[in-house]
C-alpha cells in the first residue's frame, strides 16, 4: 500500500496549514466509513480529489503518482 495510507507512518503527525493532523489514521477509517455509509459527503469529494480513479479500491494510487 501507498505510504500514508496503509503503510508505515501512515499515523504520523503532519503539518497541515498551521495545524497537525494524521491524515494516514483519517484516510485508513474514511474507506470503511464510506463502505458503510457513513463518510459524509463532503470528505468523500475531498478523498476523491486526492486520488486517481477508485479510491475505495484496496490498490488505489494517489493522484499525483498516477
Amino acid at each position: 500500500m501507498v505510504d500514508g495510507f496503509h503503510g508505515e507512518g501512515g499515523t504520523e503527525p503532519s503539518p497541515l496549514e498551521g495545524d497537525t493532523v494524521k491524515i494516514g489514521a483519517w484516510l485508513a477509517k474514511a474507506r470503511p466509513r464510506h463502505r458503510s455509509g457513513r463518510l459524509p459527503e463532503a470528505d468523500v469529494r475531498l478523498v476523491a480529489a486526492l486520488f486517481d480513479g477508485d479510491w475505495t479500491a484496496d490498490d488505489a494510487v494517489p493522484a499525483a503518482l498516477a
